[in-house]
């Protein structure tokens, strides 16, 4: 069998062997012929002795060129394979297939599926193989995954029916890592390659680097698909949104020419809300603003579909799941009913809550308001609900107890006799965990408020001033980090000190009230005080505009969305909640808190029965999005907590590959498979073939021996 050397071109140093032989041929004696008148008295020499001489020296230049020779060959390397066959006997094979799984593999292209070409390249590999060749199987997917040890080829080839693409992105130096690891611990008398099945997707090639090939090992590239393909995708649906931001969809075209127009379609509750058709420039996304509908209170799914057939289906869907919360109840007191609405006390106010009031939309929006007389409110507030609150995430013992209130908020103008019943029912409101916006006027008389609500007002009523009618008063010092000027807090969001304010009442606050705005004098303008589990909320001004013009004014509508925030107790002001969101392959983790230790979940995936998770020691949940749609957390009760939409990686949307020279190109190759240090890096080493470098260079020393003893014999 041939050698082989791994550094042959090392070989050309051998032309170094003349340097010994100049050097011999310098050193040799030379004879001179000397002219003597007599010989007689020269000693006699034995006449072997020089042609003992002469062959010694042959000798040690001989074993000078051999130790030169083998440390020169030794630096080639030479070897040769043990799993060499001799002549007409086949070389057992080991392979390990690299089969792709990742979403991308599910595409279709001029050349069909991609899934199927892969398992039919998949099964004529496994095919070509004989019954004594041994083959492995290496699933490349969210992680990569030995299938199957090295077997019998029938054995592999019956396992690649049960198999399909995962919704997930697959990592191809993950997959070879796992390959290399196989053959490190297979038979070193098989020949050993590695065969990679895959579209070669760029983005599934990119940590090839990191996974390092023997310098011995054959890895194979089988391509399956088109190495350009076009395809259009929902990248993103994005709910979780501040007040003036509407939520939205991302669509993007990975081809390189202009596609064509595409249907696009949104649902909402598997309802659809609008259709349209967008055309996309090669390469180029677009944001679509999507408008939703009015919704209750609760969870709600949302999806976008793509409606024209494209290279990968899997990405022409996209979910989302959001929460609204309740609307915030809001009775409102009006004295003067009868009269036309904008006569009314609460007439702004209650627009500025619900501009929609009396229409066909009415208690549909984020406040839900109702007018009641102050009779009619005695037995509307003593009213109870059965209903939990609808807010996501776990509620407390407090909030379950505030949501059975009827109303969240009770505003009532100034009322010229309020009477017991009224003020007993609001009492009790109150304490129970409801609050009460109170607006003074020209009805209030100091006598009764004092009276029926000292216990419950944030201050004693005092007379009524004017103030000069050339210089109304102007809100002064107002208290930035209070919730009812939270719209207020960032430069340019209004100017509270443009209303003017020409009547008010003398307060003098209680204890435990806070002020929490100021006239421009000092005087109070607007104070808080706890009552029980409730809240009350004085301002010193009319609702209407006989006493103040600020229901004209823009800094209103927040101002007062602010207040009515403040006294439900919310002080998020998003008019809905984005659920949590994941991708699929990968695994959800829910921070549920220290109260859901150890606590038995139900989830209920998109497809197929619900299953259970434990949280663990910190609370937190854990469970496998395995494919797209949405997932249902619920408590023990079965009621739902959370909910998770799963999405496919939207980098699998891109469908270019590499082409397989480019793949090979990447790879790298180690520089030490077997022993570490400086004799690995210099030699290197492989466990399918034999080197003697380790022989010659012990040999090489044997000789330097035996010439040093033989030079030392001829010298002596």
């Amino acid at each position: 069998m041939p050698f082989i050397f791994t550094n042959a071109a090392l070989l050309a140093a051998l032309a170094g062997l003349g340097i010994p032989i100049a050097i011999h041929l310098l050193m040799k004696r030379r004879q001179v012929r000397m002219k003597f008148s007599t010989i007689r008295f020269f000693q006699q020499q034995d006449p072997q002795a020089k042609a003992r001489r002469k062959l010694r020296n042959l000798l040690l230049l001989l074993l000078r060129l051999l130790a030169f020779s083998l440390v020169v060959l030794a630096f080639a390397r030479p070897f040769f394979r043990r799993d060499g066959a001799s002549p007409g006997q086949r070389q057992r094979r080991q392979v390990v297939v690299v089969l792709d799984r990742s979403l991308s593999l599910g595409a279709k292209d001029s050349k069909g599926v991609r899934w199927d070409n892969a398992l039919a390249a998949t099964r004529r590999l496994v095919g070509s193989l004989g019954a004594d060749d041994r083959v492995a199987l290496v699933s490349c997917a969210a992680r990569a995954e030995v299938l199957s040890g090295f077997a019998p080829p029938a054995v592999v080839a019956a396992k690649l029916s049960a198999l399909a693409p995962e919704a997930s992105t697959g990592d191809l130096a993950d997959g070879l890592r796992e390959a290399t690891r196989l053959v490190a611990t297979g038979d070193p008398s098989y020949v050993s390659s590695v065969s990679i099945v895959s579209d070669f997707q760029r983005n599934g090639a990119l940590g090839l680097d990191t996974a390092p090939v023997a310098p011995g090992l054959t890895v194979e590239t089988v391509p399956v698909g088109d190495v350009l393909a076009p395809n259009l995708a929902v990248s993103d649906l994005q709910f979780d949104v501040g007040e003036t931001n509407r939520p939205y969809t991302t669509l993007a075209s990975h081809a390189d020419e202009d596609t064509a127009a595409a249907n696009v379609e949104f649902l909402v509750d598997g309802q659809s809300q609008w259709k349209q058709t967008v055309a996309l420039p090669a390469g180029a996304t677009t944001n679509l603003d999507l408008r939703l509908p009015r919704l209750a209170a609760g969870w709600h799914r949302a999806e976008v579909r793509l409606g024209n057939p494209d290279g990968l289906a899997a990405d022409n869907r996209r979910f989302a799941t959001f929460n609204i919360p309740p609307s915030t109840r809001v009775l409102a007191i009006e004295g003067r009913r009868g009269v036309r609405s904008f006569q009314e006390q609460t007439f702004f106010a209650t627009a500025a809550l619900d501009p929609e009031l009396g229409t066909t939309n009415a208690g549909t929006g984020r406040y839900l308001v109702e007018k009641a007389t102050p009779e009619e409110a005695v037995a509307k507030l003593r009213a109870r609900v059965a209903r939990k609150a609808t807010d996501p995430g776990p509620t407390t013992a407090a909030a379950d107890a505030r949501a059975a209130l009827p109303y969240d908020v009770v505003m009532m103008p100034a009322q010229r006799q309020p009477g017991t019943a009224l003020a007993g029912a609001l009492a009790e409101y109150v304490r129970a965990g409801g609050g009460l916006l109170v607006f003074l006027g020209e009805d209030t008389g100091a006598t009764e408020a004092n009276s029926y609500f000292a216990d419950l007002f944030p201050a004693r009523v005092g007379k009524v001033e004017k103030s000069d009618t050339t210089e109304p008063w102007r809100m002064g010092e107002t208290d930035p980090a209070a919730t009812v000027f939270a719209a207020f807090r960032q430069p340019g969001s209004g100017n509270l000190a443009i209303p003017e304010f020409t009547s008010r009442h003398a307060l003098l606050p209680v204890a435990d009230a806070t002020v929490l705005a100021r006239f421009d004098d000092g005087a109070p303008l607007l104070l808080s005080r706890p009552a029980g589990a409730g809240r009350v909320l004085l301002a010193n001004f009319s609702p209407d505009t006989r006493w103040t013009d600020w229901p004209k004014h823009k800094t209103f509508v927040p101002w007062l969305h602010g207040a009515t925030r403040f006294l439900a107790g919310r002080t998020d002001e998003r008019v809905l909640f984005g659920g949590n969101s994941a991708t699929t392959g990968t695994e959800v983790t829910l921070e549920l808190g220290a109260a859901s230790k150890g606590v038995s979940f139900g989830i209920k995936p998109p497809e197929g029965p619900e299953s259970s998770a434990n949280a663990d020691d910190h609370g937190t949940l854990r469970f496998d999005a395995r494919m797209p749609g949405i997932y249902a957390v619920r408590d023990d009760a079965g009621r739902e907590l959370h909910r998770v939409a799963a999405n496919v990686p939207a980098s699998e949307s891109d469908l270019a590959s590499l082409r397989p020279e480019e793949f090979r190109q990447k790879l790298v190759r180690r520089e030490s498979p077997r022993d570490g240090g400086i004799a690995s890096a210099m030699f290197g080493g492989d466990r399918n073939r034999e080197e003697f470098w380790r022989v010659l260079i012990a040999a090489a020393i044997a000789l330097l021996v035996a010439e040093t003893l033989l030079s030392n014999r001829s010298s002596a």
